[in-house]
């Protein structure tokens, strides 16, 4: 998406100037893990508009590879606007919302090391659900999944009932608390929001219990993000941290960050403490700027 946010600390409606930037939960994490030395694509949809333009070039310049990306004449760029009130997005009708299956067909997914997939696309269209799906179903490396369940969008209502087979049908999962409890919720017959109710009165002492059922589903490994620690189950084993942040200028990107900064290590096959530490790293670099991707690192400590 095209990203705007008002530029120091006030709002849309007091400002007179603009971050003009992009965003997107997969493109974040491709940007991420490109600064950190892996050879990365991203597959979507973008309109044939200016704003289209400028994202092909924000990516690309990165070293992301944008071969894969389709451009729609006649609907959109999704848009975001950054608000220190929330997020608000316009993504009806968008290039990217009517991406289905057929987008993959000449996509080599088999010979992909990892691929990754998040709840965002799951919740932009039915046919970018169904092609998140089928790029999990394609996949023979390691396959990679973020919930990011997210509200104001086209299937925001069903939420966890549309993400959840994408949980089932992937290696590593990567998801806040209150997102893995409403998707284990949804999956006995529970209204939504029952499950962010009790994140926040358990806060992470049910992080292991949470994990452990989310793995039955399918995945080998677990990670769940709280907001002062982090826990991991891996070949049955469960391991915690705490995250330490300083001040964050903006938080959204973080958990995009982390994922990419976690990915990069597994991938290398470093441990899980290594991973978790590249992750907060990245997590927190990202804060300390507007835009949900500049601050990422190029190296890790």
């Amino acid at each position: 998406m095209l990203a705007l946010a008002p530029l120091g600390q006030t709002t849309f409606a007091e400002t007179s100037a603009l971050l003009v930037d992009h965003a997107g939960a997969e493109s974040n994490t491709c940007v991420g893990l490109a600064r950190l030395g892996f050879h990365t694509a991203w597959v979507s949809r973008l309109g044939a508009d200016a704003a289209g333009d400028r994202i092909v070039r924000a990516i690309s310049g990165e070293g992301v590879d944008v071969r894969w990306v389709e451009r729609d004449a006649r609907r959109p760029t999704g848009l975001m606007l950054k608000d220190p009130g929330g997020v608000r997005y316009y993504r009806s009708d968008s290039a990217a919302s009517v991406m289905g299956p057929a987008i993959l067909d000449a996509v080599p997914v088999a010979d992909a090391r990892a691929v990754l997939v998040t709840g965002v696309t799951a919740l932009i269209g039915v046919h970018p659900h169904a092609a998140g799906l089928v790029l999990l179903q394609r996949a023979r490396g390691l396959r990679i999944v973020d919930p990011n369940l997210r509200s104001g969008l086209w299937g925001s209502e069903r939420r966890a009932a549309l993400v959840r087979p994408f949980v089932e049908h992937c290696d590593l999962l990567l998801a806040g608390f209150g997102e893995l409890a409403e998707i284990l919720e949804a999956g006995r017959g529970r209204q939504a929001g029952e499950a962010e109710t009790i994140a926040g009165a358990e806060e992470f002492a049910a992080a292991e219990s949470l994990a452990r059922n989310a793995a039955a589903l399918g995945p080998r490994e677990v990670v769940v993000r709280g907001s002062a620690r982090i826990g991991v189950l891996a070949e049955g084993r469960w391991s915690e941290t705490e995250i330490r942040r300083g001040d964050a200028v903006d938080p959204i990107g973080a958990g995009d960050a982390f994922n990419a900064g976690y990915i990069a290590v597994r991938l290398r096959g470093g441990a899980i403490d290594r991973a978790l530490a590249a992750g907060v790293q990245c997590g927190a670099a990202v804060t300390r700027a507007i835009s949900d991707t500049a601050a990422f690192p190029r190296e890790l400590d």
